[in-house]
C-alpha cells in the first residue's frame, strides 16, 4: 500500500479517462500548452512582483472543506498581500470532501484561475498531461524569473513529469535547503498515554509497557480499575483503512525496503500481519471498542477530550482540540514507545514529507503572468514571513542580528491576551506555506502552558523517526499502464479495508484472522491486480531513491543506523521552550 493520506477514487480517475480535456489527448503524452502573449518580465535581479503590481481579480479553488479564510479583505496579512502584488484573491472551498465539486468543474471545462488539490491525487499528473494546466518552468522563465533564484529544487524536481515539466507548488513540503536528511524531526503518527495513568499502570503491573505482553497487562489494569476508561483509541475506519494501523505498524518495524534495497509492499508484510494480529488480540482483551470501527471524527475527538482515552494512536495533530481539552482538565498525554514481539525499534515516519496540497495555475487563468507573481511572492522567505508571523515591526521582529529566529512583539502578545488577533491574518493563507521554513525560525516567546505542551507532545518519539519520502514513491505518470493500475489499486484498497480488514481485527482466533487476511491478499491479486500494482510500485520506488540520490532508505539498512538510547516514553531533551516535569 502506497504511504498516502488519501487514495484517489475510482469514479474521478474515470472521469479524467473520459477525455474531456481542453484538447485532443493521447493516453501516456502530453497535450502541448501554449503561453498567452502578455509581455515578458526581464531578468533583472528585482523580485518579479515589485515590476508589477496593478490590482487584478482571480479565482483559486482549494479542494479541502477545511480551509477557510474569514477575515480575507480586512486583515493586515491579506492586504499587504494586495498592496505588494495587486491581487484580490477570490477563494471557493467544496462544501464536503468528496471530490464532485472539482469534478464537475472539469467535467464542464470551468477550472478557476488556480486550484489547490491533494498532491498525491491522480488529479495533479492528469490535468496537467490533458492540458489543463500551465507548465511553472514555462510561467517561471516568462514571467517570474525572480522566482528561479529560491527554488527550492528538490522539492520542484520531485515533482517534475515525463516531459521534465512541474506543474505546482505543495506546501508543507520539507525541502533539503531547510531540513537536513540527518536532522530528527518529531514522527508523523505516533502512540500517546495518558501520563498519570501510565504511571500507575507500570506500578501495577511492574513494567514500562514498551512490549506487546506488558502493554496489553497495563491497558487491562486500567480498564479493569476505571469503568469509564477507554484502554485503546483507534482513529477512523473508512475506505482507505485506518491510520492507526499504519502509525502502529511502524512501531512494530513494517519494512518499505528490504535487505537489498527493494521495494516491499507493507501490506503484504509478515510485520504488517504482526500488527493486526496484536490488535486482534487488543480487541478481544476489550480493550477497543467495537463503537471504534464506526466512530466519526468528531466522536473519536470527543472521546480523547474527555480525558477518558488511556492510549491513544491517533494521527495527534488531526485532534489536536481533543488533547487541548484533556490538558486544560489537567488530562496529560506523553509518548510510548511500543516494540514488536521480537523487540525491534520503532522506525517511524517523521513529519516531514513532499506537501499536502499542491497548487497549479490552470489553463483558463485569464492573467497567468500575474498569478506567477503572486505565487513568487508568497513562495519567498518574505511573503513566508508575512503570512505566518505578519508586518515586521507589528507583530514579530528579528530576535538578534543574525536573523535566525524571530519573536513577538509586545502589541501582538497584549492582542493575544486580548484574544484579538484575528486582525492581523496569521496563518490563514497556508497554501504555499514552507513549514521547514516557518518552524525554523517562529517565535517561542509569549506561549501558554498549552501551546507548549501541544508543540511538544510528540517530539521526545523523535529519535525513533526518519525521512519516508522514498515510500511515498514517484510514479511514472506517463507510463501506459499507470491509470489501469491506479485504479486497480484504489479498489483492492477500498475493498480492503471495507470488506476485510475489520473481520481481521474482530476475529475470535489467530486462525480465524488469517483465513480473512488471506481471503483479502487473493482478493486483491485477482480482482485488482496486485502483483502488476506492486512491479508498478517497485519502479516508482527506485525512481523516487534515483531522485534522492540514496541507494538504500531503509534506515537499519545504512550502516549510519545506531539503536536510539531513551526511556519508555521517549527522550524529553527534545521539547522545544520548556522541560518535561
Amino acid at each position: 500500500m502506497k504511504s498516502k493520506k488519501k487514495l484517489l477514487a475510482v469514479a474521478f480517475i474515470s472521469l479524467l479517462l473520459s477525455g474531456c480535456g481542453p484538447a485532443p489527448y493521447q493516453p501516456g503524452e502530453f497535450v502541448d500548452v501554449k503561453l498567452p502573449d502578455f509581455p515578458a518580465t526581464p531578468d533583472n535581479g528585482e523580485d518579479s512582483w515589485t515590476l508589477d503590481n496593478e490590482e487584478f481579480d482571480f479565482t483559486w479553488f482549494v479542494n479541502d472543506s477545511t480551509f477557510t479564510w474569514p477575515s480575507y479583505g480586512s486583515d493586515e496579512v491579506s492586504r499587504i498581500i494586495k498592496e505588494k502584488t495587486g491581487a484580490n484573491i477570490h477563494f471557493i472551498s467544496p462544501v464536503i470532501d468528496d471530490n464532485s465539486q472539482l469534478s464537475n468543474m472539469i467535467s464542464n471545462n470551468k477550472l478557476p484561475d488556480v486550484i489547490s488539490v491533494q498532491c498525491w491525487y491522480q488529479q495533479c499528473s492528469q490535468l496537467a498531461m490533458q492540458g489543463y494546466l500551465y507548465p511553472l518552468n514555462d510561467l517561471i522563465d516568462k514571467w517570474a524569473p525572480s522566482l528561479n533564484n529560491r527554488l527550492q529544487e528538490d522539492v520542484f524536481s520531485w515533482f517534475s513529469l515525463g516531459n521534465d515539466k512541474t506543474y505546482g507548488f505543495p506546501n508543507f513540503a520539507y525541502s533539503s535547503k531547510y531540513v537536513s536528511s540527518t536532522d530528527k524531526m518529531e514522527p508523523n503518527g505516533a502512540i500517546l498515554v495518558r501520563e498519570d495513568w501510565y504511571k500507575e499502570a507500570c506500578n501495577a503491573i511492574k513494567g514500562d509497557m514498551t512490549s506487546p505482553e506488558s502493554f496489553i497487562a497495563g491497558c487491562n489494569y486500567i480498564r479493569q480499575k476505571y469503568s469509564k476508561s477507554i484502554p485503546i483509541q483507534l482513529d477512523v475506519f473508512d475506505s482507505e483503512g485506518n491510520d492507526s494501523i499504519k502509525w502502529l505498524s511502524q512501531y512494530f518495524a513494517t519494512p518499505f525496503e528490504d535487505e537489498q534495497g527493494n521495494y516491499v509492499y507493507n501490506m503484504t508484510h509478515e510485520k504488517y500481519y504482526e500488527t493486526l494480529q496484536f490488535l486482534r488480540e487488543c480487541y478481544n482483551e476489550k480493550l477497543i471498542m467495537d463503537d471504534n470501527f464506526s466512530a466519526n471524527t468528531a466522536q473519536v475527538r470527543t472521546k480523547i477530550a474527555s480525558g477518558n482515552v488511556f492510549v491513544s494512536m491517533v494521527t495527534p495533530q488531526d485532534y489536536q482540540q481533543g488533547f487541548i481539552a484533556a490538558y486544560n482538565s489537567d488530562v496529560k498525554y506523553v509518548p510510548l514507545i511500543l516494540r514488536n514481539y521480537e523487540g525491534d525499534d520503532p522506525i517511524l515516519q517523521d513529519i516531514r514529507g513532499m506537501g499536502y496540497l499542491y497548487t497549479m495555475v490552470t489553463t483558463n487563468a485569464k492573467r497567468p503572468d500575474k498569478i506567477i507573481k503572486v505565487l513568487d511572492f508568497l513562495y519567498s522567505e518574505e511573503g513566508q514571513r508575512l503570512v505566518a508571523f505578519g508586518k515586521e515591526g507589528e507583530t514579530w521582529n528579528w530576535k538578534d542580528e543574525k536573523h535566525e529566529e524571530v519573536v513577538w512583539t509586545q502589541e501582538y502578545l497584549d492582542s493575544v491576551s486580548k484574544d484579538d488577533t484575528g486582525k492581523y491574518g496569521l496563518y490563514q493563507m497556508t497554501l504555499m506555506m514552507n513549514l521547514a521554513y516557518i518552524n525554523k525560525i517562529k517565535p517561542l516567546n509569549g506561549r501558554k502552558d498549552v501551546d507548549v505542551y501541544i508543540d511538544n507532545l510528540k517530539r521526545p518519539a523523535s529519535p525513533y523517526s526518519y525521512d519516508y519520502t522514498a515510500s511515498f514513491l514517484k510514479d511514472d505518470t506517463s507510463d501506459k499502464s499507470y491509470n489501469e493500475l491506479s485504479v486497480n489499486e484504489t479498489k483492492g484498497v477500498q475493498r480492503w479495508s471495507t470488506s476485510y480488514l475489520a473481520k481481521v481485527l474482530r476475529s475470535s482466533t489467530k486462525e480465524q484472522a488469517k483465513q480473512y487476511y488471506d481471503q483479502g491478499i487473493a482478493y486483491m491479486r485477482k480482482n485488482c491486480m496486485l502483483d502488476r500494482v506492486i512491479e508498478f510500485n517497485a519502479k516508482s520506488y527506485q525512481r523516487a531513491k534515483d531522485a534522492l540520490g540514496l541507494e538504500y532508505v531503509w534506515p537499519k539498512n545504512l550502516s549510519t543506523y545506531i539503536s536510539p538510547e531513551t526511556g519508555p516514553n521517549g527522550d524529553f531533551s527534545y521539547w522545544r521552550g520548556a522541560t518535561h516535569e
